[in-house]
């Protein structure tokens, strides 16, 4: 039992962490501890909610999920979501307080042998939960969810699966801030609008459950998946079937943090995860919702902040699918976007990770393919892929460090 203990010497970083034993006073630290410490029933006017404990020799993290659809559950399986990631990285097992289906822990083993084969980076780890039970299908549950962000991937899932889909999970703390009020509030009327269109239920979801993953993985490539599969796990009985858009189509797929081998090893008897991938690229989605004006209204893929903007118009997302949507001609009717696509901006685009790359790939594509006469687009697109990556990785390294400048200094 890790809890209340505190480290003589407590590493900065995940990065710092190095051996797999961690000395406490008196005590040395060999796994790594999830609980559930608390369950809150929604009353009128506050959702339900659920605390988990996680100890790992970084710090002790006290996370919630809390929103619409919550369930009571037997075992802890979004606890383990959450702590898998601790554990792989440190090499620590996992000591679960409390029950496992059978069924899921079977799929979580599979799941970290085929994580650590394909991220050296991870280490095999055991799972160690209090005992196991036998899940069983909740009778009569047959709703479906999908997530939903407003972007590419998830609007293509939902429009491809409208006649099963029953409700839409959105999650605060995700992508956007818990703090940022004025955000969340443009989230939920983003997600309400399409509710309604689609006559379907908007389930959303706040969590801070971001800074356990992120302080042992990246986030794209490591842990955004988690998060939703934890979220996925509270949400069984209330919902039978969880799908979780995918980045990418079956013949590009790769180990990414939410992926089409790992996503469903997360399923049970009492809860179905897919991982909607298909034969789709990404070109394939958008020209898709080019046809759609549902989509061109509330298209939201920005992770940046603009008041009174849903997309800035201005990151490599905003300016890869504005790309895409200026080339078939609709982006001057897509009220998502408010600012015309500028090339000069298109071509400063850095690509620190090869698999960024495939998205200018495709927008040369569907240039080329289109016919249409944009030497300057084609020009600036080209830039995006003969920078190096070490380059890329350097001027957004000097952005950043720019930008923290300038709110220091409170610049123009």
């Amino acid at each position: 039992m890790l809890l209340p203990l505190l480290l003589k010497s407590v590493p900065e970083s995940a990065d710092d962490i190095s051996d797999t034993s961690f000395r406490v006073d008196e005590v040395v630290l060999t796994e790594i501890l999830v609980r559930q410490t608390s369950w809150t029933p929604a009353v009128p006017g506050k959702p339900a909610r659920v605390d988990f404990f996680i100890g790992t020799p970084l710090r002790d993290y006290h996370t919630y999920i809390a929103g619409a659809g919550l369930q009571v559950q037997h075992g802890l399986e979004a606890g383990v979501a959450l702590a898998l990631l601790p554990a792989m990285r440190t090499g620590m097992d996992l000591r679960v307080d409390g029950y496992l289906s059978d069924t899921f822990l079977h799929g979580v083993k599979k799941y970290i042998d085929v994580f650590t084969q394909a991220l050296p980076e991870f280490k095999t780890i055991d799972v160690k939960p209090l005992g196991t039970y036998l899940a069983k299908k909740v009778s009569g549950s047959s709703r479906c969810a999908s997530f939903f962000s407003g972007g590419v991937d998830s609007f293509y899932t939902l429009l491809k699966g409208a006649e099963e889909i029953t409700d839409i999970i959105y999650i605060h703390g995700f992508d956007v801030r818990l703090d940022d009020l004025a955000r969340r509030r443009a989230v939920d009327e983003m997600g309400h609008a399409v509710s309604t269109e689609l006559g379907v239920t908007y389930l959303a979801i706040e969590s801070n459950l971001g800074k356990v993953l992120q302080d042992f993985g990246k986030w794209a490539e490591h842990a955004h998946g988690l998060a939703m599969l934890a979220v996925s796990r509270v949400l069984a009985g209330y919902v039978s079937e969880v799908r979780i858009p995918g980045t990418f189509s079956v013949a590009e797929q790769k180990p990414w943090g939410s992926w089409l081998q790992t996503d469903p090893l997360f399923s049970d008897e009492r809860l179905h995860i897919v991982h909607d991938a298909c034969d789709a690229r990404r070109m394939d989605k958008v020209r898709r919702l080019a046809s759609e004006p549902l989509a061109l209204q509330y298209m939201r893929v920005c992770w940046g902040s603009v008041e009174g903007m849903n997309n800035c118009c201005r990151c490599e997302k905003c300016l890869r699918t504005m790309t895409s949507l200026h080339i078939l001609g609709v982006l001057e009717g897509s009220s998502a976007f408010t600012l015309p696509l500028d090339t000069a901006l298109v071509a400063q685009v850095c690509l620190p990770v090869k698999g960024l790359r495939i998205f200018p790939r495709e927008n040369l594509a569907l240039l080329r393919e289109s016919k249409r006469d944009m030497p300057e687009l084609e020009r600036a697109l080209t830039r995006q892929l003969n920078r190096p990556i070490w380059l890329a990785r350097l001027r957004l390294k000097w952005r950043k460090r720019f930008l923290r400048w300038q709110r220091k200094l409170q610049l123009p």
